[in-house]
């Protein structure tokens, strides 16, 4: 896939601009970014909004928000992890951000690589997401940006909902004559039970919750603030026979306070303080593939930080933004792993023992800065240039980050651009000391490159289509498991390697169709045509989630106000995998082992992924308020979608024999779950 997607773009962009141009809109209300997506309390005129509502009704799995988005274009994923891929990026690459503070590693069951999100999605009024192109208030991130806001109702609500995984409530009121406004929830999750209900259970035991506060006050007209706490812990305890046992628990507490404010003259202001404190430990003893094994994994990170925002637009001319950020914290790592295995030297099986040991304290600061001007050029076109500018103190150097959006506004037309470079530095919390890191990477950079079109057709029907590049240089080295990322002890795994890309690309089409309005239908049709690879020892390879096709089509039918009906269908190309390869390694004694090896990096490509999901929501208006409730079926037709292969090896003679068995997804699975408002 070459630069030919962006002709295609702008040969569309060409034919939109003989339309007839409208009067300007107001230059605040201007959106120069591309590669937005909305879920906003009402529907939107654009073709990559989703009314809040809309996604209650959809089918999902765990009530879970990331993986409720995971439908928008632009993003893989899987059945088992709510982490999200954005354009072959992964989640680490994206910048999390709820009520103005930013999220770090906010998910639950850490060990299959983080199965829910800790955000309750009842307590989310609106979100964003940027998939590339983003601006320069945005920084220390590759790939993209997730905004959340909670609500903030001047009406007091209790919320209770009830499903196969866990149990929530949400409680709402006001005070000081509806001046001030409070918001808690609570979610406590009971996953073994559907894993049991699947016939998955595999003697693994699994716990969380989460808790949710805000409290906001008008101190003055136009001025706001508000205090946040979010905690969340879950743990899990794995025993299976011949495998090590595992023992985990994973705590996050955060609180911040917030402030926001109009003042005359056209500025307005926002400014977070907030502290967060994170910890991880795993306990592992007995033994693996015969041999004693023992691992003690201990991590805490304090992280402290500031940020304030400022926007002034003193007349239609220009609208000037500018802001810092700075940031203060201190890791702990406490890292004990050994173990033994049988390896082949000199023709000679022998017994190896393993040892890694870490104790670690790094602390450093952060601060950051950026500038930006959004203004007419001439007529409907609008530009805003920004430059950021970025500095870590564990990390050496800092980045100037130049960035230009830009949007041409045809009134049913709108055409956006957006050219930048884009920084990324190491996380304190993010040292792999299970695999010998001892001192932090290299920033890395990326440039993008988006063009894309968002029209209406009529009243009833949107359509928006882009082309993107994001060039990575400078990518950090980075260690990861080729045949199976979800194993309990990665870190002990024959199939994990260290990576070390020269550079890496990712490049695609993005096609979505979306009807608009209130009517008894709504649907949303997507289709993405992209890839995403890394070169890596001179030659390319493509990255874990890359996606050549994904095609997605949602639609819900409200028969009348009680009864609704949602269908969503899912199908993407079937992602690389890395083979195993075995064969007999002949010995002094003149007998063989049998010994394996990796084959090529992802030089193997699972079958295509597809499924269909359904759900029925029945509402019941009540005395007491509204009563909901739902029934979800995942993967209707059962299909076998793959995450890789276990192998089942024979010797007969001097001939190895090696047959795959598929190690799948989620298989057919149903859901009933109950909500209460009052």
């Amino acid at each position: 896939m070459k630069l030919g997607s962006f002709t295609l773009v702008a040969s569309l962009a060409a034919t939109a601009l003989t339309a007839q141009v409208v009067p300007a809109v107001k230059l605040a209300e201007v959106v120069v970014t591309p590669s937005r997506f909305g879920v906003a309390d009402v529907a939107t005129t654009a073709a990559a909004g989703l009314t809040a509502a809309e996604l209650e009704v959809l089918p999902q799995v765990g009530d879970d928000l990331f993986r409720s988005i995971a439908r928008l274009p632009g993003l893989a994923t899987d059945d088992v992890s709510a982490r999200f891929w954005v354009r072959g990026a992964p989640q680490s690459e994206v910048r999390l951000r709820l009520d103005g503070a930013d999220l770090l590693e906010p998910f639950h069951l850490k060990d299959v690589d983080g199965a829910l999100s800790i955000v309750d999605p009842a307590a989310i009024r609106w979100l964003d997401l940027a998939t590339g192109g983003f601006q320069v208030e945005h920084g220390d991130r590759l790939a993209g940006v997730l905004t959340m806001e909670t609500k903030s109702d001047r009406r007091a609500l209790t919320a209770l909902n009830l499903s196969l995984t866990g149990v929530g409530g949400l409680r709402q009121g006001v005070f000081a004559g509806n001046r001030g406004r409070w918001l808690a929830t609570a979610r406590r999750g009971y996953p073994d039970i559907a894993l049991r209900a699947s016939g998955r259970d595999d003697d693994v035991s699994p716990r969380y919750y989460d808790l949710m506060g805000k409290v906001e006050y008008d101190a003055a007209p136009g001025h706001t603030v508000s205090f946040h706490a979010l905690r969340s812990g879950d743990g899990l305890r794995y025993e299976r026979t011949n495998s090590p046992t595992l023992s985990s628990a994973y705590g996050s507490n955060q609180v911040w306070g917030r402030w926001r404010g109009e003042m005359s003259g056209g500025l307005k202001g926002e400014a977070v303080l907030a502290w967060n404190r994170l910890t991880w430990s795993r306990h592992g003893s007995g033994r693996q593939d015969g041999f004693p094994f023992s691992l003690t994994d201990h991590r805490e990170l304090d992280l402290a930080s500031l940020r304030n925002d400022w926007t002034w637009q003193p007349g239609e001319s220009a609208v000037w933004r500018a802001g810092f950020e700075a940031g203060k914290g201190t890791a702990d790592y406490d890292y004990a792993l050994s173990r033994q295995r049988t390896v082949v030297s000199g023709n000679t099986q022998v017994v190896a023992t393993e040892r890694s040991t870490a104790r670690l304290v790094p602390e450093g600061t952060s601060a950051a800065g950026f500038a930006a001007v959004k203004f007419r050029v001439a007529g409907p076109v609008v530009a805003e240039p920004g430059v950021r500018w970025e500095r870590a103190g564990h990390v050496l150097g800092s980045t100037v980050s130049p960035r230009l959006n830009a949007a041409l506004n045809l009134g049913a037309t709108v055409i956006r651009a957006a050219w930048g470079d884009y920084a990324q530095r190491q996380g304190l919390h993010e040292l792999s000391v299970a695999d010998g890191e001892r001192v932090f990477g290299r920033v890395e950079r990326a440039e993008h490159r988006v063009i894309g079109l968002e029209r209406t057709i009529g009243p009833r029907v949107a359509v928006r289509m882009e082309a993107y590049q994001r060039l990575t240089s400078r990518v950090r080295p980075r260690w990861e498991n080729l045949d199976n990322a979800y194993d309990l002890f990665p870190e002990a795994q024959t199939d994990r390697v260290r990576v070390a890309p020269s550079e890496a690309r990712a490049e695609g089409v993005e096609l979505l169709l979306s009807s608009r309005g209130n009517g008894a239908l709504q649907w949303h049709v997507s289709h993405a045509i992209a890839r995403t690879e890394e070169r890596v020892a001179g030659r390319w390879v493509p990255r874990r989630r890359d996606q050549r096709h994904t095609f997605y089509a949602d639609a819900t039918y409200a028969l009348n106000p009680r009864w609704q009906f949602s269908a969503a269908w899912h199908f993407h190309s079937g992602w690389p995998t890395t083979d195993v390869v075995y064969s007999l390694a002949p010995l002094a004694n003149n007998r063989r082992v049998l010994v394996s090896a990796n084959g090529d990096p992802y030089g193997l490509r699972l079958p295509d992924y597809h499924r269909l999901d359904l759900r029925v929501t029945r509402r019941f208006q009540t005395s007491r308020g509204e009563l909901r409730a739902y029934l979800d079926l995942f993967n209707v037709y059962d299909r076998v979608n793959l995450l890789g292969y276990d192998h089942q090896v024979s010797v007969s003679g001097t001939t190895v024999t090696d047959r795959r068995k598929p190690r799948e997804q989620l298989p057919f699975l149903p859901s009933v779950g109950l909500g209460w408002e009052f």
